[in-house]
């Protein structure tokens, strides 16, 4: 549900989305080939997450309305779908710590599967297209940028972070941020079937 507050609203999907991204999460499976990479390879790394997660998140911000338009899909069936993948998402996080993956190479670390879909996967992208219908554009594209901003920055000072927290503090953080996105995912679906029960006059 909103809040009255637009400065309010941008902080909660931003922090909606950092939970959903969990970059944090990402950090155990991305240490073995960080720590094989040169220089100019972690650059490269750094540069695609900078540029890669905004984009599609912002694509799929401002194209959304539209796909829901060409699909004939209502705001409601949106939220109880989200609300389940989401779901599904926040648990995937909670048994394992962080969200699953392929297994990855130096070669193949670049965009696919680094930007997507270990870090835009099917959550953040539903998460995106349900806010979009619920909230101002600028508020999400405010609260994207954020959310971006902290992946970025926790990707490139990764190394330092494992170093200092270890594994299984980072797979804490990732099933605590997990609580937050299934509490989230359940008031979706709750909203949803309610607006369905409404729209049928029952």
């Amino acid at each position: 549900m909103p809040y009255t507050n637009p400065l309010v609203n941008t902080l909660f999907l931003a922090l909606q989305l950092l939970a959903i991204i969990d970059p944090t999460g990402a950090i155990p499976l991305l240490a073995p080939v960080i720590s094989q990479a040169d220089d100019r390879t972690l650059r490269k790394i750094d540069r695609l997450v900078g540029i890669g997660v905004p984009v599609l998140l912002l694509f799929f911000a401002l194209v959304g309305n539209y796909l829901l338009d060409v699909f004939s899909i209502k705001s409601y069936d949106l939220k109880i779908a989200g609300g389940i993948i989401l779901l599904v998402v926040s648990l995937d996080i909670l048994r394992e710590g962080y969200p699953k993956t392929a297994s990855i190479n130096v070669e193949e670390f670049v965009f696919v599967p680094i930007v997507t879909p270990m870090l835009v996967g099917p959550g953040a992208i539903t998460a995106v297209l349900v806010m979009r219908s619920m909230y101002p554009l600028w508020q999400l594209v405010l609260a994207i940028l954020i959310a971006s901003g902290i992946t970025y920055i926790v990707i490139k000072f990764s190394q330092e972070i494992l170093k200092r927290l270890g594994q299984d503090m980072l797979k804490f953080i990732g099933r605590f941020m997990s609580l937050i996105v299934a509490g989230w995912s359940v008031s979706l679906i709750i909203d949803g079937i309610s607006q369905v029960i409404k729209s049928l006059g029952l």
